[in-house]
C-alpha cells in the first residue's frame, strides 16, 4: 500500500497528467494570459517546481558530469559566482541523489522521490506501531504522514527538503525504542539514521529532529512515573552525539562554508521572514484553499486525530505529539505570539529563516495522531456505554471543529470521506464484531481524502527535461568564442518564463563561467560585491542577494564592478533586455541569440588574470569597495588589499612595459599559469577567494591574498614565472576521516556487543 500510494504521489501528485488537470476543471474555465502559458501554468494554475530546476536538478546534473569526468569540479564549481566550493553545496551522497550517476536526470529525479516517500511511509508506521497502535490504525498514520500536506509539498517544491524532512519519524522510532528498551543497536540506529539526514545537506529540518527527540526524552522524564533510566537518556544521548560524526564528511566542509557564507550570523526579522510572517487569518485562508504547503490540516486525519486521547495505553505518548504539534503550530506564526520571541533567544533560534516551516513538524505530529487516533476508535471497551460512543463523539466533534476551521465548507468527495469516518466511528461503537468493518472505513475516509480530494500542491515536476536545453545552441556559441580569461553575465526575469532555459544555473549546465549563481550560501564578502555592482548601493540585508529586485540590470547597476569580474559577454532575455539604457558604453550585440536570447559583447571587461605592478593597502573594507565602485583607480595598475603583504612588498612605478598572463591548465581545482612580467609585482586572478586555496610560484609556496574585495592575488618575480593554484579542502579530508572512524567504531561495537549477546 505504501509503495503505492508513493508511486502516485510522484506519477500524479507531482506529474502534469490528465488526473491531476482534472482536479482543476473549476479554475479550467478561466482562460489563461499568455504570460501564464509562457511560464508552464497549468489549468488547475500550479507552476513547474522552481527550486527543483532552478536549484537541486542542475546541481545533480553538474555533479554526474563531474564524476564521470574523473571528480574534476566536484569541491570547486568553475561555473558559477566566479568560483564556489560545491560539494558541500550538493547533497550528492545522500544515498538517493547517486541514482543520477545510472539514471537519466529525469529518472533519477522520480526514483529519488518515491525512494523518499517510501521511506516516510515505512518509518511512520514503525513508528505507530511502537507507539502501540495496531496494523490497521499505523497504516492510517503513515498514510497520513506520506501523504500528508507537508511531505507531499515539500516533494513537489525541494527534493532536498523532503530528504531530511522523511527521516523524522525513523528518527523518532529509534528514540521511542531507545525509551522503552535501550541497547546499543537502537542508539545506533538513531545515528544513522539522523546522519542519513543530515547527508542531503539542508540542515534546518534535521535540527527540528533534535528538537523532538529532546523534547521527547524530557517529557518522559517529567511523566514517567518510575522515572527514566540513565541507559535509555544514554543511548538517545550517544545517537545524536554520533550522527554528525558519522555525516562528518558531509558536514564539515558544510559548516567552512557556512561560517564563511551570508549565513554565517543571527538573521534580523525581515531577513527571516520577507513576504511576512503567518498569522491566524492566513492558515484560516490557507485551509479555505486547501492550501497543503502552509498549513498542516486535512479532513480525514484531523477527525481521526481528534480521538487519539481516547486510548488509556497510548494516551500519555499521544499527549506529547499533541503537545508538540501544538508548540511547532504556534512557533509557525513567528512574532505574533511570544512563544517565537522567547524561541530567537536560544542557541540557533535565530538562524533559520521562515518560521512557517514549523508546520512541517505539526504535520508530522498530526500524522501521528491519526494512527493513535484510529488505534483508539476501534479499541474494544468493556466499560461504560458511554465510553463505547466516545470515539464517534471525537470524530464528530473533530469534523464541526474542522468546518469551522475552514470557513467555507466541505467539498463533495470531503463529505464523503467524513461520512466514512462517521459510519466507521457509529461500527466501532457498536460493538467488537463490526471492528474489522469500522477499520476499513476508517481507512477508506483516509484514502479517498488524501488521494481523491488531497490538498493543493502549487508547484509541478516537468515532463522531461528538455526546456532545460532549449537554448543549448545559444550557449555553445558563447562558449565557442570565450577564452580563459572571459566570463559571461545572465540576465532574465522569473526562471519559469523560459521554462528553465535561462538562469543562474545554466552556466553550470552549459559549461559558461559565469558571475553569479542560485545559491542560498554564496559567500558574504562575494555576495557583498555582487549586491553593489548589481544595485550601485551596499548590501544591508540578506534579502539583498536573494531578491533581485529590479532584475539583474536595474537603474545603477555598476559597470566598473562588473568588467573587474571579466564578464565579456552578457545573455539577455529579450522580454527584460534594457542593456542599452544601463550599459555606458554600449555592449556589442552579437548574432549568437535566438527569439527569446540575446548575446552581447562588454568589450572593456578586463581579463580574468592579469598582472598588476603594485598594490594599495585600504584597512577598511567598506572604504575599499566604496573605491572599486567609484574610485578612479585603474583596476590595470594597482589592486586594493587589506593588510599589507607578508613580503611588505607593496610595487614599484608603473611599467608600461607589456606584459602576458597564458593560462597553461585550467581545470576547477588546479589552475597554472604563465606569466611574463616587466618587473617584480603581483599576479591577480579574479576567482573568489576562499580557504583551501593554496599557490606555487615556480614550485615555492606564495601566500594568496584576498585582493580587490573578494578575489585572489599573489606577488611574483619580475620576468617569466609559473603560478599554480590548486584546491586541496581540508575540511572534506577531515570530514571524510572523521566518518571513516566513526563508522568503523560503530560497527566494531556492534560486532562485539552481538557477539555478547549471542
Amino acid at each position: 500500500v505504501l509503495i503505492a500510494c508513493a508511486a502516485y504521489v510522484v506519477h500524479f501528485r507531482l506529474g502534469v497528467n490528465d488526473l491531476v488537470t482534472s482536479v482543476g476543471r473549476q479554475e479550467a474555465a478561466t482562460p489563461l494570459s499568455e504570460a501564464e502559458r509562457r511560464a508552464g501554468t497549468l489549468v488547475d494554475r500550479r507552476r513547474p517546481a522552481h527550486d527543483v530546476y532552478a536549484y537541486f536538478y542542475p546541481n545533480m546534473l553538474y555533479a554526474r558530469d563531474r564524476v564521470r569526468d574523473g571528480g574534476r569540479g566536484l569541491f570547486w564549481n568553475p561555473f558559477q559566482n566566479c568560483g564556489q566550493p560545491f560539494f558541500p553545496f550538493s547533497g550528492l551522497v545522500y544515498p538517493p541523489h547517486l541514482l543520477f550517476l545510472v539514471l537519466t536526470g529525469d529518472r533519477a529525479l522520480r526514483a529519488g522521490l518515491f525512494f523518499d516517500l517510501v521511506v516516510a511511509g515505512a518509518f511512520a508506521y514503525g513508528l505507530c506501531r511502537e507507539l502501540g497502535a495496531g496494523t490497521l490504525a499505523a497504516l492510517c498514520g503513515a498514510l497520513a504522514f506520506q501523504l500528508g500536506n507537508a511531505t507531499v509539498a515539500l516533494a513537489a517544491w525541494a527534493p532536498f527538503m523532503v530528504a531530511p524532512y522523511v527521516w523524522i519519524p525513523a528518527a523518532m522510532f529509534f528514540c521511542e525504542r531507545s525509551l522503552r528498551a535501550p541497547s546499543v543497536r537502537e542508539g545506533v540506529g538513531l545515528a544513522v539514521v539522523l546522519a542519513v539526514a543530515l547527508l542531503s545537506a539542508w540542515p534546518q529540518t534535521v535540527f527540528f529532529a533534535y528538537q523532538l527527540v529532546g523534547l521527547r526524552i524530557l517529557w518522559e522524564v517529567a511523566t514517567r512515573r518510575r522515572g527514566l533510566s540513565r541507559t535509555a537518556i544514554l543511548t538517545a544521548g550517544v545517537g545524536l552525539l554520533l550522527a554528525p560524526l558519522l555525516a562528518a564528511v558531509q558536514l564539515a566542509p558544510a559548516l567552512e562554508v557556512a561560517t564563511a557564507s551570508v549565513r554565517n550570523a543571527p538573521l534580523r526579522l525581515q531577513e527571516i521572514a520577507p513576504m511576512g510572517f503567518l498569522d491566524w487569518g492566513r492558515v484560516r485562508f490557507a485551509v479555505a484553499l486547501r492550501d497543503g504547503a502552509r498549513q498542516p490540516f486535512v479532513l480525514a486525519p484531523c477527525l481521526l486525530a481528534g480521538a487519539a486521547l481516547l486510548g488509556a495505553s497510548t494516551r500519555r505518548r499521544a499527549l506529547f505529539y499533541l503537545l508538540a504539534g501544538v508548540l511547532y503550530f504556534v512557533l509557525a506564526l513567528g512574532p505574533n505570539t511570544p512563544v517565537f520571541q522567547a524561541y530567537t533567544k536560544l542557541p540557533l533560534g535565530s538562524v533559520f529563516r521562515d518560521p512557517g516551516r514549523f508546520m512541517w513538524l505539526a504535520s508530522f505530529s498530526l500524522a501521528v495522531l491519526t494512527g493513535l487516533g484510529v488505534d483508539a476508535v476501534l479499541l474494544r471497551r468493556r466499560a461504560e456505554r458511554w465510553a463505547r460512543h466516545a470515539g464517534l463523539a471525537a470524530v464528530g466533534a473533530s469534523l464541526a471543529g474542522f468546518w469551522l476551521l475552514a470557513g467555507n465548507g466541505l467539498r463533495p468527495l470531503e463529505w464523503t470521506a467524513a461520512g466514512l469516518a462517521l459510519v466507521g466511528g457509529v461500527m466501532a461503537s457498536a460493538g467488537t464484531g463490526f471492528r474489522r468493518a469500522a477499520g476499513a472505513l476508517l481507512l477508506g475516509a483516509l484514502v479517498v481524502n488524501l488521494v481523491a480530494a488531497p490538498p493543493k500542491t502549487w508547484e509541478y515536476l516537468l515532463p522531461s527535461d528538455a526546456p532545460l536545453f532549449a537554448h543549448e545552441r545559444v550557449f555553445a556559441s558563447v562558449r565557442a568564442r570565450m577564452s580563459p580569461q572571459d566570463r559571461v553575465y545572465l540576465s532574465y526575469e522569473d526562471p519559469r518564463a523560459l521554462l528553465f532555459g535561462l538562469m543562474q544555473k545554466s552556466a553550470s549546465l552549459f559549461g559558461v563561467p559565469s558571475i553569479h549563481d542560485y545559491e542560498p550560501q554564496m559567500a558574504r564578502r562575494y555576495a557583498e560585491y555582487f549586491v553593489r555592482m548589481r544595485t550601485g548601493r551596499p548590501m544591508t540585508s540578506l534579502n539583498d542577494v536573494y531578491y533581485y529586485l529590479g532584475g539583474w540590470t536595474p537603474p545603477g547597476f555598476n559597470r566598473r564592478l562588473l568588467d573587474l569580474t571579466a564578464a565579456r559577454y552578457l545573455v539577455a532575455a529579450a522580454t527584460v533586455d534594457n542593456t542599452a539604457a544601463v550599459m555606458s558604453p554600449p555592449l556589442r550585440r552579437l548574432e549568437d541569440g535566438d527569439d527569446d536570447i540575446r548575446v552581447y559583447e562588454n568589450a572593456q571587461a578586463l581579463p580574468r588574470a592579469s598582472y598588476v605592478p603594485r598594490v594599495e593597502v585600504v584597512a577598511d573594507s567598506r572604504v575599499l569597495l566604496d573605491r572599486l565602485a567609484a574610485g578612479r583607480d585603474d583596476p590595470r595598475e594597482v589592486a586594493l588589499v587589506e593588510a599589507p603583504l607578508p613580503s611588505g612588498f607593496a610595487g614599484e612605478a608603473v611599467d608600461h612595459r607589456p606584459a602576458a598572463v597564458d593560462f597553461v591548465t585550467n581545470d576547477p581545482e588546479r589552475v597554472v599559469l604563465r606569466v611574463h612580467a616587466p618587473a617584480r609585482g603581483f599576479l591577480f586572478l579574479a576567482d573568489q577567494y576562499f580557504p583551501g586555496w593554496q599557490a606555487t610560484v615556480d614550485g615555492t609556496p606564495a601566500p594568496i591574498v584576498r585582493a580587490n574585495y573578494a578575489f585572489r592575488l599573489v606577488e611574483i618575480p619580475g620576468g617569466a614565472s609559473t603560478v599554480e593554484f590548486r584546491y586541496v579542502p581540508q575540511s572534506v579530508r577531515l570530514g571524510a576521516v572523521v566518518s571513516a572512524l566513526t563508522l568503523i567504531g560503530v560497527v566494531a561495537t556492534l560486532v562485539r556487543t552481538r557477539r555478547r549477546t549471542g
